[in-house]
């Protein structure tokens, strides 16, 4: 059950998943962009406290982020604003301890994040990821963004 100051927190951290892609996703775009550039520090890209990071896929719904994330149905869907993760994204969800500190969509043209979704999460200590960059045959490229 979600206490009154739980509902609060959660509203507070929930509050980019409405709002499309998020400001941690637009900074990993920034140094995908990059040719050079070899790999992503989330906890570089972060000003919160957190000590483990989730994904969700295109078309998780909403009722599965709630369910994991333990909110109920009236506070959750204040704030994810749309039935499942588009297709062009992803959510992510950061937790540090029991508590969740954010959450927010991951544009996939960003990089495909690959965490290898494990129990307990991607820790922070092995949150840094390697871009492998895919030819698609085209003149166009898929960024997968994976755990060194």
């Amino acid at each position: 059950m979600v206490t009154g100051l739980s509902a609060v927190l959660l509203l507070m951290a929930c509050s980019e998943l409405g709002a499309g892609t998020g400001q941690i996703s637009q900074r990993i775009g920034e140094i995908t962009r990059d040719p050079s550039a070899q790999q992503v520090d989330l906890a570089k890209l972060t000003s919160f406290g957190w000590d483990r990071v989730y994904q969700f896929e295109p078309g998780s719904t909403r009722d599965a982020i709630c369910d994991f994330i333990h909110a109920g149905r009236n506070v959750c869907g204040r704030v994810i604003r749309y039935p499942a993760v588009p297709a062009d994204h992803q959510a992510l969800v950061f937790a540090l301890g029991p508590q969740l500190t954010h959450v927010e969509l991951h544009a996939l043209a960003h990089g495909r994040l690959e965490l290898k979704q494990e129990a307990g999460g991607l820790p922070k200590s092995r949150a840094t990821l390697r871009i492998r960059r895919l030819s698609l045959g085209t003149a166009q490229e898929q960024i997968v963004l994976e755990p060194q």
